[in-house]
């Protein structure tokens, strides 16, 4: 099964050009990883100083192969602390649900983290998915998928454990997959605007975030 890893950096603004650079260069330099499939970078749309990195491996024994040399969260802590305003996050997460248009050129974004109680994980994945599936009918999204997954560090004492495994060490799945991860992405404001605005969408968002802590990133393709 892929992997999907996901690293929130809260950077400098007024270093902004220093960190794009070093984005950059991560992002060249992940891509030349054995056992990636796809990599994708977002920053923060307008002054909104952070960035988000999706790195999707082919299986999780190809992430955990190649984490000690291509690793995104230590390759921004290998940069110059000035460039950070907080230590980066990270979470290994696996694909639920997912959308595209292809004819469609994705320009804008936004990035929706759930973090979930376990006793509302399996009830929030499957209404999420219903109303996701419901609003994908309309011609707005561009791409979008859902993700599920924990944060890395909660597998600090276990380095070498696949957290998809957790399940044979008597854990239950909502025990052990507690942050969800909603990507959206738009050809247009109009298009994002009419998203937002439809039912399907402020249920949903009401929904979740009776149920969970809920961050939104408005973000932009690099």
């Amino acid at each position: 099964m892929e992997l999907l890893v996901v690293t929130l950096a809260y950077t400098n603004a007024d270093r902004d050009a220093d960190i794009l650079a070093r984005i950059r260069l991560i992002v060249d330099t992940v891509r030349n990883a054995p056992g990636l499939v796809i990599s994708q970078a977002y920053r923060g749309q307008g002054t909104h100083a952070y960035y988000l990195l999706l790195t999707t491996w082919d299986t999780e024994e190809s992430w955990y192969q190649a984490r000690d040399r291509y690793n995104p969260k230590h390759l921004l802590l290998s940069s110059t602390t000035e460039l950070l305003t907080a230590l980066p996050e990270q979470w290994l997460m696996h694909y639920l649900w997912g959308y595209s248009r292809p004819a469609a050129i994705p320009t804008l974004a936004g990035a929706h983290l759930a973090h979930v109680g376990t006793g509302q994980v399996e009830a929030i994945q499957q209404h999420w998915i219903e109303q996701l599936r419901q609003q994908a009918v309309y011609p707005t999204l561009a791409f979008a998928f859902l993700a599920r997954g924990i944060r890395e560090d909660r597998l600090a004492n276990n380095p070498h454990f696949a957290f998809s495994e957790h399940k044979d060490a008597g854990i239950a799945p909502t025990q052990q997959a507690s942050i969800f991860l909603n990507l959206l992405c738009w050809s247009n404001e109009s298009e994002r605007d009419e998203f937002l605005a439809n039912p399907h969408y402020q249920a949903l968002h009401q929904f979740v975030g009776s149920r969970g802590v809920v961050q939104v990133l408005p973000l932009e393709p690099m």
